[in-house]
């Protein structure tokens, strides 16, 4: 009898990896899940959609492992699955695998592009005014220079496109030294020499709204940020009043705070930052319901990869 995993269907997998699923699980999705399956699950594949906590953990006696196509863990409780010593399946030490995933910088770089060029405010000036305006006071790329937060696998993919784009390519990561790009050690430094702070680190609950008014005012001028990692990295009320006050000249945001919880998901209005944006329309933000990794290939690729990690797991248990 083959063993049973809980999947999520908001994990939408593509129909190939679902077939690889079906060949060695009997899978059961939540609308099929009885009381007397809850003891004979062995692990449990979720979507970033809510916060997943002790409490729902604990319905399953014989759980063993969690999967979840993510870099990120902000939406489990770790302790609990660690003290309880339930494995932990996810893509943040998949590095070498996930190079052939170039989704996330693609669209940082667009982002980047989109506020310093002010492509789509322009877009919607000239459908509105039906005038072929210049807009001279545009800096060329030359002329900026792209701080890489965090130079890990999405932060260098980053640099070297926007390097090949012609903007100035500088970073901050202690953990990382690379020979293509200019270390800058000291974080206000490297703040006071950015235009464009793109961030790129692996979150933990120490860096939670680390990028405040203090630091969004040390950018050089003018100044941009770009944030497809997580929400929580950045003061949002910070933010708010720094675009307001022209500190910043735009925000380019694929994530947002609490975006993996239900509250959210029902209400995204609940959201400070994205309420500020739909009541602001001419300040330069835009925000995008977390498109970073989303495209068929990589999909394709980070599904297999974790199921993957959960069938050779599973192989020689009973």
């Amino acid at each position: 009898m083959k063993k049973k995993v809980l999947y999520f269907q908001n994990l939408k997998f593509q129909k190939k990896t679902l077939k690889i699923l079906k060949k060695n699980f009997n899978i059961i999705t939540p609308n099929k899940l009885k009381k007397n399956y809850l003891n004979n699950i062995i692990s449990v594949l979720l979507p970033m959609d809510n916060f997943y906590s002790k409490k729902f953990f604990n319905q399953f006696k014989n759980l063993r492992s969690v999967v979840t196509p993510t870099t990120g863990d902000i939406h489990l409780d770790t302790f609990f699955l660690k003290k309880k010593k339930i494995k932990l399946f996810n893509l943040a030490k998949q590095k070498n695998k996930l190079n052939l995933i170039t989704s996330t910088s693609e669209l940082t770089i667009g982002h980047i592009l989109n506020l310093t060029r002010k492509i789509f405010n322009i877009h919607k000036e000239f459908i509105k005014n039906r005038k072929f305006e210049k807009h001279n006071y545009l800096l060329s790329n030359k002329m900026l220079t792209v701080g890489i937060l965090g130079l890990g696998r999405i932060g260098e993919h980053v640099a070297i496109r926007a390097k090949a784009l012609g903007f100035n390519i500088i970073y901050y990561d202690p953990f990382v030294d690379s020979k293509k790009f200019q270390k800058i050690k000291n974080f206000k430094q490297f703040l006071k020499k950015t235009n464009i702070l793109t961030i790129h680190m692996h979150y933990e609950q120490k860096y939670f709204n680390m990028l405040n008014m203090k630091f969004l005012k040390l950018l050089k001028k003018p100044s941009y940020v770009v944030n497809t990692s997580r929400g929580e990295f950045i003061h949002e009320i910070d933010l708010i009043k720094s675009l307001k006050s022209n500190i910043i000249k735009g925000a380019g945001l694929d994530v947002l705070k609490d975006e993996f919880k239900k509250k959210f998901r029902k209400n995204p209005k609940n959201n400070i930052l994205f309420n500020f944006f739909l009541k602001n329309k001419k300040y330069n933000i835009f925000i995008t319901p977390k498109q970073g990794g989303a495209n068929k290939s990589a999909w394709e690729i980070t599904e297999k990869l974790i199921i993957n990690q959960l069938i050779k797991y599973e192989k020689n248990k009973i």
